[in-house]
């Protein structure tokens, strides 16, 4: 069974150089803030990531005070069993409502029907939430 909400995640914006992911999540870490979900990609030299936390605000401060550029998004947080199928399933159905999927990471286990979580955001976030919950 799959479950859908509104969330928010973190995108903050760095120099590209190597040991930029280590040094933020040792911040993190540092403060007992868990990254629940990441995403990271390079763009014009400069490192994005993406993140879901256990206290966005407080991660925010601390990347703040690092100098980093960061803002919060509105994002469809996903959470599932992961098993074979799941993301199709999901998948279908937005397409079926003719939402667009501008992009989505997410996490895995490993272990049959362990619980996962996948971040989205669509064109309409909220019709996405409707959709996937019924």
């Amino acid at each position: 069974m799959s479950k859908a909400r509104a969330g928010k995640e973190i995108h903050a914006i760095a120099d590209n150089k190597i040991g930029t992911l280590s040094d933020i999540s040792q911040w993190l870490a540092d403060k007992g803030i868990n990254i629940e979900a990441v995403c990271a990609y390079v763009d014009n030299s400069k490192a994005h990531f993406l993140f879901k936390t256990s206290d966005n605000r407080k991660a925010m401060e601390i990347l703040k005070a690092k100098e980093m550029v960061v803002t919060e998004e509105e994002v469809v947080v996903l959470e599932m069993h992961d098993r074979v199928g799941m993301i199709k399933d999901i998948a279908k159905k937005l397409k079926n409502a003719d939402i667009d999927i501008k992009y989505l990471y997410g996490t895995a286990p490993g272990t049959a029907n362990a619980q996962s979580v996948v971040i989205f955001v669509a064109d309409d976030n909220k019709k996405a939430i409707n959709v996937i919950n019924g």
